[in-house]
Parts: C-alpha cells; structure tokens; sequence
C-alpha cells in the first residue's frame, strides 16, 4: 500500500484516483528534487502515492458531460454558504484593497452576495473559477460540515487508502479539513507527518469552529499521533486565510507544533501542483520518507 496518502479540494467531481495520483506522484517528485531529496524522488513508484477519490461524491447523478449546476448568487443559502462567502471576500479586499469595500458596507444580502461574487472573481486565487463553479465549491465544503453522511462518505475513502505502510498524509483545501478530521478520530500509528496545503482550516465561525473535534477554549486537537504538522500556505492563497496554524492547534505532547511554512504561488496561488512542487512541501516529506 501507499506510503503517501493525499486527499485531494474542492471541483474535482469530475476527475478520478487515478488520474489525480499521477498529478500528485509528479508534484511531490518536484518538490523533493526542489529539496534537495533527488534520488527518493527518482525511486518514488506509483505504488508510493495515492489520492483518497472522494470528488464523485458531488457528481451531479445522471450527469453525462462536465458541466456544473447553473447556480446563481440566489443559490448562495444563508449559514455557513453564506458566512464563507464573506470570509473569503473580506481576506480577498484584505490581501488587495482595490477590489472593493467590506461586505458589512453594501446593503442588502442580495445585492451583497452579487458584488462579493463579482469581485472574489477578479482575486487572484479564483479569477481562473467560473462563478457558478465558485458557488459549487461552496456547497462541497460546507456540506463536508454540516451532512454527516456526506462527511462519513469521505473520510471512509481516506480509511480505504491509509494502511500499515502510510507514513504521510497531504491534504490540499477541503481535502486537508478532512486529513485533519480523519487523523484525530481514527489515530493512526504509522502516520508520522500531516501535511496541509492551501487548508481553510484556520478560518474561524465557518471552518475552525465547526471542527470534529470541536475546539475548546480557542484550542483545536491535535490530529491523532502523528509527530509532525506542517502547513504550507501561499501568500495569494485566500483560501488559506489564517496562514499561521500553530496557536490554533497546540501540540499534543512537549516539543510537537505545527510548522507553519510561506511559499510563492505565483499567478495560481492555490493550485495543488505548485503546492507539491515547492520545497518548503518537498523538504517537509524528504525529512520523513528520507
């Protein structure tokens, strides 16, 4: 069985484990020739990865062609849609001003839900998103935390991946609330590092606090008994809107904190291969399967 085991974001109902393990075997290679770790990256096979399919989950049934809902502005439901939609556009006019004024400044919930639409779009992290993909994303993730049977469906994939060989685990945006999720209810002993990359987990009212476990105190678990946490964020990325992870998930044991590292995405702050290909990613890896 796999000695990586990564759990793939939002939008991917139309792809496969297959198809996305290639991607990822390819990105972590990169990332660890980037570290330094040329010969484990040449020795690393596709026994060595495999990506936790969860995105048919959110395949529209009888869907024939990749096309998404036509959802509009009016799609967006009050609650945790609607609170991170807010989120996401405070952190967007936060990173870059010129895109507008808070959403607290704007009037009515419809027209609020519209302009925040309009101008996350022209942000770097989703000026390549489609709108009504934008909204698509944002039922995935909050039905991973509020549909109990949607997230049991998930972190079942995760379990049917992560075996006594399973040294590693990545989680890339909503893949790395699940990573987290599954690592502190099921424990797994083998599993030395967790890696989150892009991860909204840090967001707080819309993802932190709905954590299972729950916070308390202001303090999340620790994800399960691994010893080594790192969280690579971009600097672009708004989906990683709280960059810094350690004083919200104290260590389980002395000496044990998460390590929170800042990498350059550059035009696509938060796509997964410029994540895995990075060194600060590699280095992280190479130090454990090394």
């Amino acid at each position: 069985m796999a000695k990586i085991v990564g759990i793939h974001g939002i939008g991917q109902q139309y792809g496969g484990p297959y198809q996305l393990s290639g991607v990822w075997l390819t990105g972590i290679r990169d990332g660890l020739v980037a570290a330094g770790y040329d010969d484990l990256a040449h020795d690393l096979s596709t026994q060595d990865v495999r990506v936790a399919f969860f995105g048919d989950l959110f395949r529209p049934p009888g869907a024939m062609a990749a096309a998404d809902p036509p959802y509009t502005a009016a799609d967006i439901r009050p609650g945790p849609e609607q609170d991170l939609l807010t989120a996401l556009y405070e952190a967007a006019i936060t990173a870059d001003p010129a895109l507008g004024e808070p959403a607290g400044a704007m009037g009515a919930r419809a027209a609020t839900t519209q302009v925040m639409l309009a101008r996350l779009a022209r942000s770097r992290t989703f000026a390549k998103v489609a709108q009504r993909a934008f909204i698509r994303d944002l039922k995935q993730v909050t039905a991973f935390l509020t549909d109990q049977g949607v997230k049991q469906a998930v972190l079942g994939r995760i379990g049917s991946q992560v075996s006594a060989d399973t040294a590693v685990v990545i989680g890339h945006s909503l893949g790395s609330v699940a990573a987290y999720e599954f690592l502190c209810r099921e424990r797994p002993e083998r599993v030395e590092l967790l890696v989150t990359l892009g991860s909204p987990l840090g967001i707080p009212n819309v993802i932190f606090d709905r954590l299972t476990p729950r916070p308390t105190a202001g303090a999340g678990t620790w994800p399960g008994q691994v010893r080594t946490w790192v969280n690579v964020a971009a600097r672009d990325d708004i989906v990683a809107l709280r960059k810094d992870l350690k004083p919200l998930f104290p260590g389980a044991v002395p000496g044990t904190a998460v390590s929170d590292r800042i990498v350059d995405n550059g035009d696509d702050p938060h796509a997964i291969s410029r994540y895995l290909n990075a060194s600060q990613t590699g280095s992280a890896l190479g130090d454990v399967l090394g």
